[in-house]
């Protein structure tokens, strides 16, 4: 099993050497390493330059987005399975060698993820998630796992057989938001998803604040369309019609959740009132009752540690 590493750039030389040498390090080598600077304004793609290490390649392009700089990265790999990796999170050196256990355990499953944990500046923590379970595992319900707990894949702690992300056309370059959870579901739509439960990669939430300019979304994230699209297309099986539309709900939660927090009531509850996606749950109703509050209190409610995936979206 040859994986090849993809590595989207875009203004983060700060962390990009940190990057590149979690995948150098891996017990288990790796193919090659493609990185693909998507416009920088930064000196990062010079210091993977200066890395000087020949299963190192740099590939520049202008500024396309990250969609596009993955699905350009995939082109150019050599390996039948490739491991994403963002610029600015990193693997412990286990990774790698966890993906090919996973793959002879599971050998079925066209996509294959790991563990994986939240760094800050202050603190760490495993993502939870207890449909992952088992040391090495499938899960049978993709969007079951998605909600109400962390979710079960990042686009750094995944790895997937090429020709299988090239047939459901890889990654959508028309997406701003989500166009990773795009690819898992149609993944998990025809395939089996692995995954082995022990925490291999890094996401770094003090480091992915990007440079640019930060889209508050006062509508739900636009990757919705695209789950509603594979509704339509009848791709995904019944079994997990409910969770998907569950899942979509909670989404369009989330929206609700920042219009409050930002003292847009008004904007919550035209969402809360008429977006067809949403479902009756706890959440829904809680969200009504803290239209009316004054926002320190709104705020105060919707820190509650009880509030994990109300929170988390």
């Amino acid at each position: 099993m040859d994986i090849s590493v993809v590595i989207p750039l875009y203004n983060k030389a700060a962390f990009i050497e940190r990057a590149v040498r979690s995948v150098l390090s891996q017990s288990v080598p790796v193919a090659e390493v493609i990185i693909v600077d998507d416009g920088s304004t930064d000196n990062g793609a010079e210091l993977v330059t200066a890395l000087s290490n020949n299963k190192v390649t740099l590939h520049s392009q202008s500024n396309n987005g990250v969609s596009s700089a993955r699905n350009i990265g995939v082109s150019l790999c050599s390996s039948p399975f490739v491991a994403f990796l963002d610029a600015d999170d990193y693997w412990h050196e286990h990774f790698i060698a966890e993906i090919k256990a996973l793959n002879n355990a599971q050998p079925d499953a066209k996509l294959l993820c790991t563990g994986y944990e939240f760094s800050t500046q202050h603190s760490r923590a495993n993502a939870v998630n207890t449909f992952m379970s088992e040391q090495y595992g499938i899960l049978a319900d993709y969007f079951a796992a998605c909600s109400l707990q962390d979710l079960p894949i990042t686009s750094s702690s995944v790895c997937i057989e090429k020709s299988s992300l090239l047939e459901i056309g890889g990654f959508p370059e028309d997406l701003s938001l989500g166009e990773d959870q795009v690819v898992w579901a149609k993944m998990a739509c025809k395939w089996p998803v692995a995954y082995a439960n022990k925490v291999s990669a890094v996401y770094d939430l003090a480091a992915s604040v990007s440079e640019k300019p930060q889209v508050d979304y006062v509508k739900p994230s636009p990757h919705l369309k695209a789950f509603e699209q594979l509704l339509v297309q009848g791709v995904v099986p019944s079994k997990m019609q409910p969770t998907l539309k569950y899942l979509m709900h909670l989404t369009v939660m989330s929206s609700v959740k920042r219009n409050l927090l930002k003292g847009r009531k008004k904007e919550a509850f035209n969402l809360l009132v008429h977006a067809p996606l949403l479902q009756w749950d706890w959440y829904r109703a809680f969200a009504f009752l803290l239209v009316p509050l004054p926002q320190c209190c709104t705020r105060w409610l919707l820190s509650s540690n009880k509030l994990r995936r109300f929170n988390n979206n």
